[in-house]
């Protein structure tokens, strides 16, 4: 039970935090430590813009920040469903290798897609 209020409040908490302050605006993370040592924007680059932008119903300006943005609310949400249900099948497929190797491909090849010529549109704005 302690668990799911942890989950709960965090999540909501989060999402409040980044509805009210603008990571545009307000950087208070470090920098990101792929593109401060080698000038590519990783996966993530661009993601915390992107969550701002969509809480705020702005689809496009989400999508050009970090495309990702929209598959990884889809498996978090999933997760946070997974992890508050008492539902052993929704955490077990989600626990799973396949799962796990599938993401990391695809974060992989949306880093190396973003950072090559023609592909400027994966480019956080």
């Amino acid at each position: 039970m302690f668990r799911k209020a942890v989950l709960t409040v965090t999540a909501l908490a989060l999402t409040v935090f980044y509805f009210y302050v603008d990571p545009a605006v307000h950087s208070f993370g470090p920098p990101c430590p792929v593109h401060y040592t080698t000038g590519w924007y990783c996966w993530g680059c661009g993601g915390q813009r992107a969550f701002h932008a969509l809480l705020h119903g702005r689809f496009i300006t989400a999508f050009h920040s970090n495309l990702l943005v929209y598959p990884v609310i889809l498996v978090a949400a999933v997760f946070l469903y997974a992890e508050l249900s008492d539902r052993p099948a929704a955490r077990h497929w989600l626990r799973h290798r396949y799962v796990a190797a599938v993401v990391l491909t695809v974060f992989i090849a949306f880093t190396i897609l973003r950072n090559l010529r023609g592909f400027e549109f994966l480019v956080p704005r």
